[in-house]
């Protein structure tokens, strides 16, 4: 066989051949799995009329524009009053921040404390509905509120509206209820 017969034969073979590099992935799923911007050591400070009304940082934030959501790790976070006493504050795990609502939930050791309810609140999860002003827990999710008073409370099925100040537990609740006289 000549030289140009082999590498005819050779030509056919490799157009002949395909390779299976398994599933594609769509460049959309691509885009929405991956975020557009990864920060270390994260900042962020709310601030209005020149006061600080929120800060929160995280040792990483990854920013997803498709999804509309941020999402952090090792987060700690303080809300002020306009003359720059704590509110609260709080840490977790993680928290993922849904842009379009800023509506954000918090997962693994979290733990809150509020000085104006002078009570501390502590739970693996809870989602924030910021419209709403509430706080809930998830259906089987167990949370633990202490007041500085000495009651304590805990439970599943946690929702709580942070502008009437009611705080509700669905099931298994247990605790120990100090009374205060106002």
């Amino acid at each position: 066989m000549s030289k140009l017969v082999i590498l005819a034969l050779i030509i056919m073979l490799m157009i002949s051949c395909s390779i299976d590099y398994g599933e594609t992935v769509e460049s959309e799923e691509i885009g929405t799995n991956i975020p557009d911007t990864i920060i270390d050591n994260f900042s962020y400070t709310s601030v209005d009329n020149g006061n600080t009304v929120f800060r929160i940082s995280a040792g990483t934030a990854e920013n997803y524009s498709i999804k509309k959501e941020t999402v952090l790790t090792g987060v700690v976070f303080r809300e002020y009053k306009p003359d720059g006493e704590i509110i609260s504050e709080g840490k977790s795990e993680k928290g993922v921040i849904y842009t379009e609502s800023d509506n954000a939930e918090l997962t693994g050791s979290i733990l809150i404390y509020s000085t104006i309810n002078e009570t501390e609140i502590s739970a693996d999860y809870l989602y924030w509905n910021d419209s709403e002003k509430t706080l809930s827990g998830s259906t089987n999710g167990y949370v633990k509120m202490i007041r500085d008073s000495g009651t304590e409370i805990s439970g599943s099925g946690f929702s709580g509206d942070i502008q009437t100040r009611v705080f509700t537990f669905e099931r298994d609740v247990n605790g120990l209820y100090h009374y205060e006289e106002d």
